[in-house]
């Protein structure tokens, strides 16, 4: 008898903008819908929650508070009612609560690190977490990394052996980004800007970890040198209201302009004549991805996920992180050199365009699917 398509269950810490969600939203949207149906179990905290049902998933709302009892009993009541063959998680609370439940109701889990973000934990947490993770890779059948330095460092921690674990590298649908930024672009005129200004930009949430304070002090040391540059946030989060005090405290409101969330965010890149990001750490970024993408040449910190995206002098430039003046030289440079931007940026959309597809991160985790499912 023919089997149906395999059920599997994507777990979410969020729906808000970020590089899980939109993950699993590239896996919805081109995964052949004869072979796998997606079940969704996240909050109801962002665009992406509509944009799931939108898509005709069945979408189960998750608790947006801390982790508790209810996540374990809906992820377990959620595997039972749609005859889930494969739960993959993403995110530390899912990795625990949806890789607890499989195991006990011996459905295989897969597990996806979009980034090891532990280095701002007390030495004891760090312990605890790292020995939790690497208990929780014991129940899952595949561990995926998003970058070959993701996959090193957790190599490096133990948090997997070697012979369950894949480097399935994100991606970006360029055709859709080209489509976006042809028929509804973010215009210039739009965000209060001039074809005069130098304008620089960075698509993040803000958190800590992205170290966007470390921006707003590149522009500081360079407003004098250049009159007109300007720098454009495009994102939303916790760090967002410091971040907005910083630039008032440092004189700069009239040349940081935050756009908050925006739907399709890789429209603001035609504003851009350089993308800037400056996180002590990543996963692997897509929107460094998307900038690539659409040509812009890019200055980022030498940090896992950027050097496994940005090769130096050939599609951008790495500077050491934690360090603004090394951060706003390697900007001054290529502000000054147009030619040279223009050159880094080609090259930089042909190594998306070549390596950074959404096709290969789509049929590569179709397959670590039918695996798992024994298909």
């Amino acid at each position: 008898m023919a089997k149906g398509p395999i059920r599997v269950l994507e777990l979410l810490v969020t729906t808000s903008p970020g590089g899980g969600p939109r993950h699993v939203w590239d896996l919805a949207r081109h995964l052949p819908k004869d072979e796998f149906e997606l079940v969704i179990g996240a909050p109801r905290d962002g665009i992406f929650f509509d944009r799931f049902r939108e898509l005709g998933l069945q979408v189960v709302e998750f608790p947006r508070r801390r982790l508790g009892a209810r996540h374990f009993s809906l992820t377990r009541r959620t595997i039972s009612r749609f005859g889930v063959e494969v739960v993959h998680t993403h995110g530390k609370g899912p990795g625990l609560y949806g890789r607890t439940m499989a195991r006990w109701m011996r459905v295989p889990a897969i597990h996806t690190f979009h980034g090891l973000h532990y280095a701002g934990y007390g030495p004891l947490t760090r312990r605890l977490y790292l020995a939790l993770e690497r208990r929780l890779s014991r129940w899952s059948r595949c561990i995926i990394s998003v970058s070959r330095s993701g996959h090193l460092e957790g190599l490096g921690l133990r948090l997997f052996r070697p012979e369950q674990s894949v480097v399935i590298v994100n991606g970006v649908d360029i055709d859709d980004d080209e489509r976006l930024l042809l028929e509804s672009p973010i215009c210039r005129e739009s965000l209060g800007l001039t074809a005069a200004d130098l304008v620089i930009g960075c698509v993040s949430r803000f958190d800590p970890v992205k170290r966007i304070e470390l921006l707003v002090d590149a522009l500081r040391r360079l407003k004098e040198r250049f009159p007109r540059l300007v720098l454009v946030l495009v994102g939303g989060g916790g760090e967002l209201e410091r971040i907005r005090r910083l630039v008032s405290e440092s004189g700069l409101s009239d040349r940081v302009i935050f756009t908050g969330f925006l739907e399709d965010p890789v429209r603001v890149q035609a504003t851009l004549d350089l993308y800037v990001a400056a996180s002590r750490k990543e996963g692997l970024p897509l929107a460094v991805l998307e900038a690539m993408a659409a040509g812009l040449a890019v200055v980022a910190t030498d940090v896992p996920g950027h050097r496994d995206v940005v090769v130096p002098g050939e599609t951008g430039l790495l500077v050491a992180p934690e360090d603004p003046a090394a951060l706003a030289e390697a900007v001054a440079t290529l502000l000054s050199d147009p030619a040279r931007r223009k050159s880094l940026g080609q090259a930089g959309r042909e190594r998306v365009r070549h390596e950074f597809g959404v096709g290969a991160m789509v049929d590569t985790t179709a397959a670590v699917y039918r695996r798992a499912a024994g298909r």
